[in-house]
């Protein structure tokens, strides 16, 4: 092609691209679909509000038909099946074909469905916004006479962190994941900027945490508390380095509110100086321009950072970090909750036994846990539990641990709670973990670490 083709083909793109939408404007969810089946197995429509790198698109998508939501999606515009959704509007309550996404000029940004219900709005009626635009990092801002922001979706995330956005601006403190990939809805995955640091959860239970004040603590109360200050913001960076290509970093940054008492610990203080307020992560150096990269919780449970590369044809999204890689030893891909779905050992990433009350058999995907016995039906003479050594649940590392008993006084504290499923002790420190829910064990070779499965016996 030569570069005169190449111009017009340029200015094609551009014109169908329809970069901004300044002031009021109407976009009606109708007519033919996009050509490619993008992320998710989706399809899409355009609306008519992108960025002028033509890096960022606002759309229509669905992955099931007629339940569409309203989402900002990434990449290069000329390569649209490689494009990624990155925020959400109505992840929740999803729309049908003939609904409007309208800019009134009241100044707030609207999602009705066709019989006129209100799905979603910016609530910001009246506020002085006079023009919407999609800016080039992704953010979808509506501003003033003053070109001041009224309302953006960087204060507003969902599963994902693009670059320069952060957690703890405008209220919102967690990303939230999917719950599958064909379903957007909010999942059972969560991550939290808690006072001390950044916090995994699965259905509320702790998997992965970072501290502000040293990478070895793990445990729950050292995340959820802090010396004076909390953590007041956390942010996803990419910037150069001239040594190492670009770093992906997480920005955690102390503010100026006094931290409530309940959530101050003493111990913390002795960890950092006071004049210390912000502390960098440094997740990984990828060797070429990261300028395009988002962080996402995935509804896998996994935390990922992705960067668009333009020199890889196939995939054009490359994964720079990863925080439960398979493969190796350790931990790795047997940190994820649902690893082996409701019930499963995991051993270097691999789901090797299914542990029953006659020993470890073989794992399938129909591996479930005992049935609990009734609460308050089934005597206490009929409940048992079968013993698998070395393991442990995922959340022991994270989880709060009663400290200093024996192995006895942790069996009848779970015997005496109708809802425990298991405990986990510690014979080398005396420590006992209760557990509502089993889901993914790890087997790491420690013989002094035992997990115990509450069973029901024949009456």
């Amino acid at each position: 092609m030569d570069s005169k083709a190449a111009f017009l083909l340029l200015l094609c793109g551009l014109a169908s691209l329809s970069v901004e939408a300044k002031g009021p404007f109407s976009s009606v969810n109708s007519g033919e679909l996009g050509d490619y089946i993008v992320e998710y197995g989706a399809d899409y429509r355009t609306v008519a509000l992108a960025s002028q790198t033509g890096n960022f698109q606002l759309v229509f998508f669905n992955t099931t038909p007629n339940a569409f939501a309203v989402a900002v999606r990434m990449g290069n515009f000329n390569r649209a099946e490689t494009m990624r959704f990155v925020w959400t509007a109505n992840r929740n309550d999803l729309v049908g074909d003939n609904a409007t996404l309208s800019f009134a000029s009241d100044g707030n940004l609207v999602l009705a469905d066709a019989d006129g219900r209100l799905v979603w709005s910016t609530n910001t009626s009246n506020k002085g916004a006079v023009g919407i635009e999609l800016r080039n990092d992704g953010n979808l801002v509506l501003y003033d006479a003053s070109n001041r922001s009224v309302w953006q979706s960087f204060d507003h995330p969902t599963d994902t962190l693009l670059v320069g956005q952060s957690l703890g601006i405008g209220g919102v403190s967690k990303l939230v994941s999917r719950l599958s990939d064909r379903d957007g809805s909010e999942g059972p995955y969560t991550l939290v900027m808690e006072a001390g640091g950044l916090a995994l959860y699965f259905n509320g239970v702790p998997y992965w945490t970072l501290s502000f004040y040293a990478s070895e603590l793990k445990d729950l109360f050292s995340i959820t508390h802090t010396c004076k200050r909390a953590v007041a913001t956390i942010t996803f960076l990419s910037d150069p380095d001239a040594e190492n290509g670009y770093r992906q970093m997480l920005e955690m940054r102390l503010g100026n509110s006094t931290a409530p008492p309940e959530r101050r610990a003493a111990a913390l203080c002795n960890l950092t100086s006071d004049g210390i307020s912000t502390a960098l992560y440094s997740f990984t150096t990828p060797r070429f321009s990261t300028t395009l990269s988002f962080v996402r919780l995935d509804s896998d449970g996994n935390l990922r950072m992705y960067t668009y590369s333009p020199q890889i044809e196939y995939n054009t999204w490359d994964i720079t970090y990863e925080r439960f890689k398979c493969g190796g030893t350790g931990i790795y891909g047997c940190g994820l909750p649902r690893k082996c779905g409701s019930f499963g050992l995991c051993e270097k990433s691999q789901c090797v036994a299914c542990p029953q009350p006659g020993g470890l058999l073989g794992w399938s995907d129909q591996c479930s846990p005992p049935v609990l016995p009734n609460c308050g039906t089934t005597p206490a003479s009929h409940v048992d539990f079968y013993e698998v050594v070395g393991a442990e649940h995922f959340s022991s590392k994270y989880a709060a641990a009663i400290g200093n008993v024996k192995m006895e006084e942790c069996r009848r504290r779970c015997l005496g709670d109708c809802k425990c499923a298991a405990f986990f002790y510690w014979e080398e420190s005396s420590k006992c973990f209760l557990t509502q829910s089993l889901d993914t064990l790890q087997q790491l070779g420690n013989t002094k670490h035992l997990a115990f499965i509450k069973t029901q016996t024949k009456m």
